[in-house]
């Protein structure tokens, strides 16, 4: 018998906050693929990479959290089927890393686009792109296998359990926590300072730094945002691991703070669209245009304007 209402203040954020969270996320991510694969942006690198992580995320939402709509009025599948327990973590990490490094990759491909040294250029195209995002994909469902692995249920809980619970945690707070926001940090800051030593002092140039910033800040604040979280709440929770007599509100809290370190991790699929919206005037400007041709097409010729003598 639940102490405390947070499991209920959990079931209303999952069946109302959640919904509207997924489903923003989804539309965002759709008018990304649109937008991304339009004959102004599929020619570069960059927007193969902004592709992929739409794609990406649409998958991770509905993997990640239309179980969790589904455990609202059904028993969790994940406490009844060994199978499912690990292949639904197991493949959720494998495609939250793969956002990760995809943003990670896109940075490092604006750095080689600003550099003089042609060979370094030339790393820098659509075809590297695509190649770069099948490997960090084949590259991480190979690295995650010991997840399926070393799951196990127990107690009528699916999850992490003994060493494996510390090893995880550190796993996740260094690939997840630490690795991604630095890489990020560090190549758009070298962007930028190549964008300024190429251009001086020329008025276009600094506004393209101002945007390429702007969107760099967004990103690596939402990624440091969500997974630093995340990867703390797994080092406590290995560090108490061998606690017991925890009291059963200590518990219900403690389960609380698990969902909604969670519940921030899906930020990261639902952002993007709405940060480039925010950050990047030109991305903003076509989706605008995109809005209006939507209009004329679908919506405006049914529409029929009534004079005001009629």
């Amino acid at each position: 018998m639940a102490v405390t209402n947070l499991l209920s203040i959990q079931q209303n954020m999952i069946r109302y906050g959640m919904a509207i969270y997924v489903t923003l996320g989804i539309i965002g991510n759709i008018c990304n693929c649109i937008i991304f694969t339009k004959s102004t942006y599929r020619r570069t690198s960059s927007s193969t990479y902004f592709l992929s992580l739409s794609i990406i995320s649409i998958i991770y939402l509905i993997w990640s959290t239309f179980p969790l709509f589904y455990t609202l009025d059904h028993q969790d599948l994940q406490t009844q089927s060994l199978f499912y327990c690990k292949a639904r973590l197991y493949v959720g990490h494998c495609l939250g890393q793969c956002m990760r490094y995809i943003v990670v990759f896109a940075c490092i491909d604006r750095y080689f686009i600003t550099r003089v040294n042609v060979h370094i250029r030339s790393l820098s195209s659509v075809q590297m792109a695509m190649k770069i995002v099948y490997i960090i994909i084949v590259v991480y469902f190979i690295i995650s296998i010991h997840i399926p692995i070393l799951m196990d249920i127990r107690g009528g809980v699916c999850g992490m359990f003994d060493l494996y619970k510390l090893i995880y945690a550190i796993y996740q707070i260094t690939l997840a926590g630490i690795l991604p926001p630095l890489l990020m940090i560090i190549f758009s800051a070298l962007t930028i300072r190549s964008l300024q030593y190429r251009h001086g002092t020329q008025r276009r140039a600094k506004q393209r730094d101002r945007y390429l910033l702007r969107m760099v800040i967004a990103e690596v604040m939402v990624n440091v945002f969500t997974s630093v979280p995340y990867s703390a709440n797994l080092v406590y929770g290995a560090a108490i691991y061998y606690v017991v007599g925890e009291s059963s509100a200590r518990l219900e809290i403690e389960t609380f703070i698990t969902f909604i370190t969670q519940f921030l991790i899906y930020l990261i699929a639902v952002a993007p669209f709405y940060l480039f919206i925010l950050t990047a005037k030109p991305f903003r400007n076509e989706f605008i245009n995109l809005l209006f041709k939507f209009w004329n097409r679908y919506i405006g010729r049914h529409v029929r304007i009534i004079p005001l003598n009629e």
